[in-house]
């Protein structure tokens, strides 16, 4: 790494350790790395590991691209309907992706089912998600065990390493709003 990056990655790591009234003792606990090798690493006198990073980042529980980017850098972000993607899904359905960004770690999308559509294949991936529908009738798998009927106006929030799919029971089409972190795609 650049020495200039690698000077950038070191004060804003210190500035979030601050910012979480940590020491560097106390910090250097929580990564797991002795509280000289945290300050070579705040002061740039040292280049570090990926690992390392990582490690890092989770202990600040913060994305890995924060250490490498200004939190000033990015205050607002506009997405353009004509710049929005869209996907079929298996089953009949369209994903339209509203907002996805690896800063943020949030994605959020538009899915529509016809009526008696469905997602195939459970998915599951880690994170937290929200689904709010917007119209039709929902039914929702969570895992093996549990399901849902949910309306318009209804919100389910879970954790999204639970198997979940979601299938069209009403006769009109189903469109719900999905977001979740962190961004699967």
């Amino acid at each position: 790494m650049e020495e200039d990056g690698l000077a950038s990655v070191g004060e804003r790591i210190r500035v979030l350790r601050k910012k979480r009234g940590l020491t560097l003792q106390q910090f250097g606990e929580k990564v797991g790395i002795s509280t000289s090798y945290l300050s070579q690493i705040e002061n740039a006198r040292t280049n570090v590991n990926l690992t390392t990073l990582q490690r890092i980042a989770s202990a600040l529980q913060v994305p890995l691209v924060d250490l490498f980017s200004d939190e000033n850098t990015f205050q607002v972000s506009l997405v353009r309907q004509s710049d929005r993607r869209s996907y079929e899904l298996d089953g009949g359905g369209t994903e339209h992706l509203l907002f996805g960004h690896t800063r943020t770690c949030l994605q959020v999308a538009i899915i529509e089912l016809p009526p008696g559509g469905a997602m195939p294949r459970p998915d599951s991936h880690p994170g937290e998600e929200f689904t709010y529908v917007l119209a039709g009738q929902l039914k929702m798998w969570l895992g093996e065990a549990l399901s849902y009927n949910l309306e318009s106006g209804d919100i389910i929030y879970y954790r999204s390493i639970l198997p979940h799919r979601w299938e069209n029971v009403g006769s009109e089409p189903l469109r719900v709003l999905v977001a979740n972190t962190p961004a699967t795609f």
